[in-house]
């Protein structure tokens, strides 16, 4: 099922993955109802940023319970290990985007 940003206040959101897929590239998956939904801009384009901040901006309207930065390594076969053998790591991330509340900074 595809989920669209513009209709995500209209579900309870358990968990917020950011991907972090590449060098300042990052792409938004939802949990709802305990299963993983990537979030789609249109019906042809996935929700990309080029800025973490941007994505966790997109989100600070919605009440979201956990929100996490996800990576997968793409090299396990260089380190001897079998191709998608599960090499990820999740960073649990605050609830303020921000190192310091943005009104600080204006």
């Amino acid at each position: 099922m595809k989920y669209f940003y513009s209709e995500l206040e209209f579900h309870s959101i358990d968990k917020l993955i950011i991907c972090s897929l590449e060098l300042a590239l990052y792409q938004a998956f939802v949990v709802i109802d305990g299963e993983e939904h990537a979030v789609w801009e249109s019906g042809k384009k996935i929700l990309r940023t080029r800025n973490l901040i941007e994505m966790r901006e997109k989100f600070a309207p919605f009440n979201i319970v956990t929100t996490v930065l996800r990576h997968d390594s793409p090299y396990d076969e260089m380190v001897g290990q079998p191709v998608g053998s599960g090499n990820r790591m999740e960073v649990p991330l605050g609830v303020n985007p921000y190192a310091v509340p943005k009104w600080l900074n204006s």
